[in-house]
């Protein structure tokens, strides 16, 4: 049995809000490393006191991780792109105050209040960016996709501080925290420009509290969310060990103090190495097994570091801890986004940013006091030989998590190749049939059970995958009439949902059927962008014929009704209009 087909980096980059996407992620990212580097220079030019560096940068990160439940239920509330952009602004402005305080010198201390806010106003943009990205691409091109960012991610580890160190050379600190502000108005710009759509399911009623806990819920009361975030944890303690660890071991290499941004430089050298790489890994349908040996090749460089003396050597060690790293992330969080429903996905990747921003403070903290009363190597090897033990003692919950994976994995594509059979869908995009595929409910009925009554409220549409149903109506002259029997695959009650109707039909099964249920809502929304094609038009007006027996239905398709399903605009398509009906 083979895995899923594995996506390409072009392909992904065809689709155009993607490209924005990843253009904005660049720009923020570098604009972001460059900031750290000037303003850690900047604090320490007016202190002399690495505790304030690291109190400024605590500041920040603490907030961010206090509130990440939070920002996950406002990712979810409301319109996902709408939320970056207001993510971005706050940022923008926020960096614009900061600037300020910069350029007048004023105490170090200010600076503290503005980056709590900072933490704060970014909070949001992470889990909604996570959880829009699945309507950018196809199901195929998301661990493409996850893995550009991964290498970009990497990527800017080392242009964002030279870039920083640029902005030093040859200006003032001012000058690079006004860059960064600069990089996130620049980021509105592209984000405004993006044309997908993306909204979670809160409900308004409920307190925020609630909602947040409820992030924590779901991610615990799903197995395999639970095992990927607990991988993820052991990979970003990895991070944050290391974190901890290079200063030091920069020193016992004879390399200074300061000379640990080569070691640094071997892990996003890695990262961006292990990009392309865990896009092929994507395709294994075992995953389990590629994130345990990635755990072990994240982690063990470390224990083998502590064997040497050369820094070419734990250079390369570095280079291989790194491509580690990025397997995990890539695989996890791409497992992560395909198997969490997405009007939920926000408040579950909040979550795991919680968690592995929780296990880096831990790690941290935990290996500075290896460090104090052990020395370095210590240090490492707690780091390279202890990060494997738990992965192992985990590994059993990673392999059940696995099989219950694979079989919703194949599930969705079953149904997206279903729903490609339909006419209904005759040209519609691939990441809109997966959007529809994971929203889908199957539903078993016997023979002679009731699906649609006609005049109720039109709430969803059925999709028939074994069975025929039975189709009756009224019509104009009040008396009821039998209409062609649907057979599989076939569909029902798109015509109500279409044109904001009640249910113009009644459908009953003949035999037992298999259905998949989609709520009308979701539906509405695969088809909220493009305008409607001639076949959906003369599908939908030819079934309102045939049930009420007018030739004109209330309405036509709104202009606005057509989503990521992206129907073409061509008249010439009629459809198979006897596979269904009201």
């Amino acid at each position: 049995m083979s895995g899923p087909p594995r996506g390409r980096y072009r392909d992904a980059l065809r689709q155009p809000d993607f490209a924005r996407l990843v253009v904005a992620t660049l720009v923020d990212q570098i604009g972001s490393w460059s900031y750290s580097v000037v303003l850690s220079v900047y604090v320490y030019q007016q202190t002399h006191s690495p505790a304030w560096i690291a109190a400024v940068a605590a500041s920040r990160w603490i907030v961010g991780l206090l509130l990440s439940g939070y920002a996950g239920t406002v990712a979810d509330r409301y319109e996902r792109t709408r939320v970056m952009v207001f993510s971005a602004l706050g940022s923008g402005l926020t960096m614009t105050a900061i600037a300020v305080v910069v350029g007048l010198k004023a105490p170090v201390a200010t600076l503290i209040p503005l980056t709590m806010v900072s933490g704060a106003v970014a909070a949001p943009y992470r889990p909604a960016a996570g959880a829009l990205l699945p309507h950018l691409v196809t199901e195929r091109d998301l661990a493409a996709a996850n893995s550009l960012f991964a290498a970009i991610e990497n990527l800017v580890v080392v242009l964002g501080p030279a870039i920083g160190g640029l902005l030093l050379a040859l200006g003032s600190p001012v000058d690079g925290v006004i860059v960064n502000a600069a990089s996130y108005f620049l980021d509105i710009v592209l984000l405004l420009r993006l044309k997908a759509r993306s909204r979670g399911s809160v409900d308004s009623d409920e307190s925020m509290l609630k909602q947040w806990i409820a992030g924590f819920q779901l991610m615990a009361a799903q197995q395999s969310s639970l095992a990927l975030v607990m991988f993820c944890a052991l990979d970003s303690a990895v991070y944050g060990a290391s974190t901890v660890i290079f200063a030091p071991l920069s020193i016992r290499l004879g390399t200074g103090v300061n000379g640990y941004s080569y070691l640094l430089a071997g892990g996003a050298l890695g990262g961006v190495i292990a990009a392309g790489l865990a896009n092929r890994l994507s395709t294994h349908i075992r995953l389990a097994p590629v994130i345990a040996v990635g755990i072990v090749a994240q982690a063990a460089p470390f224990a083998l570091t502590a064997t040497t003396h050369t820094p070419a050597i734990a250079f390369l060690l570095q280079v291989m801890s790194g491509v580690g790293m990025v397997v995990v992330d890539v695989l996890a969080i791409t497992a992560l986004q395909r198997q969490v429903a997405n009007e939920k996905l926000s408040r579950v990747l909040a979550a795991f940013e919680a968690a592995i921003t929780a296990a880096i403070l831990v790690a941290s903290f935990a290996i500075s006091a290896v460090l104090s009363t052990e020395g370095v190597v210590a240090a490492l090897l707690v780091t390279g030989i202890g990060v494997p033990v738990l992965g192992a003692a985990a590994l059993p919950l990673l392999l059940r998590a696995d099989r219950s994976s694979m079989a919703a994995a194949q599930a969705i594509r079953e149904r997206v190749a279903l729903l490609h059979e339909l006419d209904l869908f005759e040209g519609a995009a691939t990441v809109a049939l997966e959007k529809l595929a994971k929203a889908a409910e199957p539903v078993s009925l016997p023979a002679g059970t009731s699906v649609i009554n006609e005049g109720d409220i039109s709430d969803a549409l059925w999709v028939l995958v074994e069975g025929s149903l039975a189709v009756s109506a009224v019509g104009k002259t009040g008396a009821a009439k039998q209409l062609p029997v649907v057979t599989a695959p076939g569909y029902v009650g798109e015509l109500g949902l279409v044109h904001d109707v009640r249910r113009t039909a009644s459908v009953s099964t003949r035999e037992p059927s298999q259905l998949l249920r989609i709520d009308g809502e979701i539906f509405l929304d695969a088809l909220s962008s493009a305008p409607p094609s001639g076949s959906l038009i003369q599908l939908t007006g030819a079934r309102w014929y045939r049930t009420s027996g007018r030739r004109t239905p209330p309405r036509q398709p709104a202009a606005d009704t057509e989503a990521a399903i992206g129907f073409p605009d061509d008249s010439d398509r009629t459809g198979r209009s006897s596979v269904s009906q009201p």
